[in-house]
């Protein structure tokens, strides 16, 4: 072995280390989970706040709060919300268990406990007036029973998606909804459904295996939509494309380990629409046999409810937009085209995803539902702002456009910052005024347009990563800081550092981009420098970006070769194919000035980069590629005492073609016996005269 005073000067960037492994998995998933509770917990916190500012003292004889529904005039987000608005006219404030004991006047007034809402939101209203005696209070107690749910949907956001549930949990709509209506019950059942279906069809780490059968795993996933549809109706669409993808037997996977299954499974997709039913009937048959005039008189209202202006959808703003005054035919119009086209666009949602599934053998169940989604709220005479916090479960676990989201997200705040304000602009009388009608339509309409595109589009959209891998039975990719933390322990620095070599008055310094021009202008010298190499820099420009490619490829660390004579850069070297694990490396991307050619140059920047790979950062190979015509280059790296191990074919791009390479290695054991005859001759050749 060398002795210490032989061994040339090094000036390392870092410490050389051993490897090490990357970040754990689950340290970045607690990150994502804590990150998203900490940006659900401001949003809900926010959204308390600002719906709040509509209540308080003081209250009138039915505990009605004398600024609600205005709240503060001037506030940016107005303060209304159908969670303080409901306290009074449905009987919530006098306690009455929901639906048993009311009905529906002939004028379309509920009374008797009676709501507008499927009979489990109808429930959740009245646990939140337990105990209550103003509309602030009965607000504070809803908002705390809808609380877990929107971080129940979060925490299972970030399994499925990892960091791109901050469009949930950090986007505007949480802020603006969370505490408007009881939405956040209805949306976790459709999310909880998804999320049953991921964990049943991801791979067992012990046994590789599903962790559930795909039976089993829908059906319970079908009690989730049913009682979704006893809340708000529309998890209730999703029954339809989870039988269709029980009846192809789910993922093509599932269809491979069950050879013996027929082509389609009936039996699985009835159990799924049979545990629907079953449980839609245990939910509501307890309400309509206590009191079937009440619970008959949710469904009637909604189907005498018209489609005006506090609908909020594209029929009414159609009809104003039309100047139609025929109030009769235009009820008359949407009462039969609502429900037709949105049975068209279910339709259709279907056909497109079971176009999908001839294509590509499996049918897309979630973008199906996200289609039906989509149409439902395309064309029924109700679309509420909130509704948008149905929609946000499926930006966050699907590859939608950025662009459509971000539309779609920023025409609904401007759709709520001023929809309220259109309501107080006519209750009051005055003018209206351009910017409100003007907010309230661009959201309406873009909102519009975006639905018909999601309707076209679900089904073809793929899932995200690692929903996408646990449905497939696969193990999902790494998290992205797990990948770049993987990334960076693979870079070349992190092995070698980035040291200064010095030996014969040469040295070895890290290449960088403001050496362009110098390393232009040692290419311009020698034209013959690119009959074996390609890529020589012969200009600045080229020059830049060689460099630039050097930095960017994280296997290579390149070198500038000064001459400490002249103190000009000569040329330049590179260890590269740089592998930690295996203690293996490269070098090459070498060239120098004509002048440097037969000089110390290249045997002195040799000894260095060898004696620093061998001695300092204890690689075990070494490893050299030129062209095998290249008679002069094969002849130099023989002499450094390399093994010529074969041919290459076609192993890199050269000049248009492919080239054939000749790879020549040295290795440890061979370093010390080829060290004393390199260190001789860099002696003999620094000693010349020059």
């Amino acid at each position: 072995m060398p002795s210490a005073g032989s061994v040339p000067a090094a000036r390392r960037g870092g410490p050389l280390r051993s490897p090490r492994p990357p970040l754990l998995h689950r340290g970045e998933t607690s990150l994502i989970m804590v990150a998203a509770l900490l940006f659900t917990a401001a949003a809900l916190t926010w959204s308390y706040r600002v719906k709040a500012a509509c209540g308080g003292a003081p209250y009138d004889e039915f505990g009605r709060s004398a600024r609600f529904p205005v709240g503060d005039p001037n506030a940016v987000i107005p303060c209304y919300s159908d969670l303080m608005f409901l306290w009074v006219g449905r009987d919530i404030d006098n306690h009455v268990f929901p639906y048993i004991h009311g009905g529906i006047t002939e004028q379309g007034h509920l009374y008797g406990g009676v709501v507008e809402y499927p009979v489990l939101s109808g429930l959740l209203m009245w646990l939140g007036a337990i105990g209550q005696h103003t509309d602030l209070e009965f607000f504070r107690q809803s908002a705390l029973i809808l609380t877990p749910f929107a971080l129940a949907i979060t925490l299972l956001l970030a399994w499925m998606s990892r960091w791109w549930v901050l469009l949930w949990a950090a986007t505007p709509p949480l802020v603006l909804y969370a505490f408007h209506n009881w939405e956040t019950p209805v949306v976790f059942t459709s999310v909880a459904a998804i999320a049953v279906m991921a964990w049943a069809a991801s791979a067992n780490p012990r046994t590789g295996e599903r962790r559930m059968s795909l039976r089993t795993s829908s059906i319970i996933a079908s009690v989730l939509l049913a009682v979704g549809f006893s809340l708000k109706l529309y998890p209730g669409l999703f029954v339809l494309p989870l039988a269709l993808y029980v009846l192809t037997c789910g993922e093509q996977g599932d269809r491979l380990r069950d050879g013996a299954r027929r082509a389609y499974d009936w039996a699985g997709a009835a159990w799924v629409v049979a545990a629907a039913v079953v449980t839609t009937l245990i939910v509501q048959v307890p309400f309509m046999v206590a009191g079937y005039q009440g619970w008959k008189a949710a469904l009637d209202f909604q189907g005498k409810r018209k489609a005006d202006i506090d609908t909020n959808t594209i029929w009414y703003w159609g009809n104003y937009w039309i100047g139609n005054d025929d109030t009769d035919l235009y009820n008359s119009i949407v009462g039969l085209a609502s429900p037709v086209l949105i049975v068209a666009g279910l339709a259709a949602a279907i056909y497109l995803a079971w176009r999908r599934y001839t294509e590509t053998g499996v049918f897309p169940w979630i973008g199906a539902s996200f289609a039906m989604l989509a149409a439902f709220m395309l064309f029924h005479k109700v679309h509420s702002p909130q509704y948008t916090l149905w929609v946000l479960p499926f930006f966050v676990l699907m590859r939608v456009r950025w662009w459509a989201i971000a539309i779609y997200l920023v025409t609904d705040v401007i759709l709520d910052l001023t929809i309220f304000r259109l309501f107080g602009v006519i209750n009051s009388g005055s003018d209206m005024v351009w910017w409100v009608i003007g907010g309230v339509n661009l959201g309406v309409w873009a909102h519009w347009v975006l639905l018909a595109y999601f309707l076209v589009t679900a089904c073809r959209t793929g899932l995200r990563e690692p929903l996408a891998s646990f449905v497939r039975s696969e193990l999902p990719p790494d998290p992205p800081l797990t990948r770049l933390a993987a990334a960076d322990a693979r870079d070349a620095r992190c092995w070698l550092g980035t040291p200064v070599l010095e030996r014969a008055g040469i040295t070895l310094r890290p290449l960088t981009v403001t050496d362009a021009r110098n390393l232009a202008a040692v290419a311009a010298d020698d034209p013959d420098l690119g009959r074996w190499t390609s890529g020589t820099p012969g200009d600045l420009g080229s020059a830049v970006e060689f460099i630039t490619a050097a930095h960017r490829t994280p296997t290579r660390l390149a070198f500038a070769v000064i001459d400490d004579r002249s103190g000009d850069l000569v040329g330049t070297t590179s260890f590269y194919d740089v592998d930690e694990a295996n203690r293996t490396l490269a070098i090459g991307y070498t060239y120098y000035a004509r002048a440097a050619h037969g000089t110390v140059v290249n045997p002195a920047a040799k000894l260095m980069l060898l004696d620093y790979a061998f001695s300092e950062a204890g690689a075990v190979r070494v490893v050299w590629h030129t062209h095998e015509q290249n008679a002069q280059s094969r002849a130099a790296i023989a002499k450094l005492g390399a093994t010529f191990e074969g041919l290459l074919r076609k192993h890199r791009r050269f000049q248009g073609g492919w080239r054939t390479t000749a790879q020549y290695a040295m290795t440890d054991d061979d370093w010390s016996h080829a060290r004393e005859r390199l260190a001789e001759r860099v002696d003999h050749l620094d000693s010349a005269p020059v």
